[in-house]
């Protein structure tokens, strides 16, 4: 399918984390399951926390990528006060609308995302950002899909780099769960030139990802980064259908714990099986921290739209941090001060 007829929708998932309703009801879950596997990581107000950059977001789609079919705003059923929802574009999506009642309410992103493919009107090619990631340069649908395939980071790791946060193993939990459902060692050496493209993701990363294979004997699939990653719907429906008690367990848990696996399960299942295109996720995005460290570089980097996508992440708790919000703030205005037709 050529990527101009393409049908390609974006989901954003989104928190209000000041909802005092809300905030209520996450400390009821959150006192009767800290018996469970879960640490202070998983329920850290940091993964709640609205810095104040959604309306960029939706000005950055408008701007950048006005050709997007729809836009997924899933929520709990909360809303920004500003945001118009009679635009003929957006959807705005509860997640009693698509997610299992057993596994409501829920306070991890992974069951939010991994329930995807139960909205309806979803189309098969969607890109799910988190609401601190930004285009920041006109893309084209290319960009996302090719041929009807996802295009996605093709960046493999080595055992070492995983450490011991949830994320590391969250990644580890991925990677059983991706053998169990698929015959990895076949796959991948018949998919294997597409993990060495020289062309599309340079020598460097090329070689990387042979040593990883070297050194593996195994497919070990990198974080994928923290941007926009692209999907298909159909990819969620087969995990489901192939490893269903491993995805049920996960979206059982109302926080993230050692049992849960995440979105980058279905980039790691399409690049196994073939149903992709190898991109340097180097030359597509930058990952920046909030923080007081080169704060005036790192907006520079906002200003300047260096890169087609950035990701801004809050996670330091630091006493300047509501002033470090507004610096970042400001230099998004910088760059997409014309309100967005999604805004009332």
């Amino acid at each position: 399918m050529d990527a101009d007829k393409q049908t390609i929708d974006f989901v954003l998932p989104w928190v209000d984390g000041n909802d005092k309703e809300w905030l209520a009801e996450k400390c009821k879950y959150q006192q009767s399951e800290t018996n469970l596997s879960c640490d202070s990581e998983s329920y850290s107000d940091c993964r709640f926390r609205d810095i104040g950059l959604l309306k960029y977001w939706f000005r950055s789609v408008e701007r950048f990528a006005p050709w997007v079919n729809r836009v997924f705003f899933v929520t709990c059923g909360q809303k920004p006060d500003w945001l118009n929802e009679s635009h003929p574009k957006l959807r705005l999506v509860h997640h009693r609308d698509y997610i299992p009642a057993e596994y409501l309410p829920t306070f991890q992103s992974n069951t939010i995302e991994l329930n995807l493919h139960r909205i309806a009107d979803l189309s098969e090619h969607f890109v799910l950002f988190n609401d601190d990631t930004f285009l920041m340069q006109p893309v084209k649908p290319e960009f996302f899909f090719k041929k009807g395939l996802p295009v996605l980071p093709c960046d493999l790791g080595i055992p070492d780099w995983l450490g011991n946060s949830i994320a590391s193993r969250v990644v580890i939990n991925n990677c059983g769960v991706l053998k169990r459902g698929l015959d990895v060692n076949r796959l991948i050496r018949k998919n294997i030139w597409k993990f060495v493209d020289v062309g599309e993701l340079g020598f460097v990363r090329a070689a990387k990802n042979f040593v990883s294979f070297s050194v593996n004997r195994c497919f070990i699939p990198g974080t994928f980064g923290h941007l926009p990653q692209s999907h298909l719907k159909s990819t969620f429906d087969e995990i489901w259908h192939k490893v269903p008690v491993f995805m049920d367990v996960s979206s059982r848990s109302r926080f993230r714990n050692d049992s849960s696996v995440n979105q980058w399960l279905a980039c790691a299942w399409n690049m196994v099986s073939g149903r992709f295109y190898p991109a340097n996720e180097q030359k597509r995005g930058i990952f920046i921290s909030i923080d007081t460290d080169d704060l005036d570089k790192k907006c520079d980097m906002i200003r300047k739209q260096m890169f087609p996508l950035i990701a801004v992440n809050d996670r330091k708790i630091i006493p300047e941090l509501e002033q470090c919000f507004l610096e970042t703030a400001k230099a998004f205005d910088q760059v997409l001060s014309e309100k967005s037709s999604f805004e009332k």
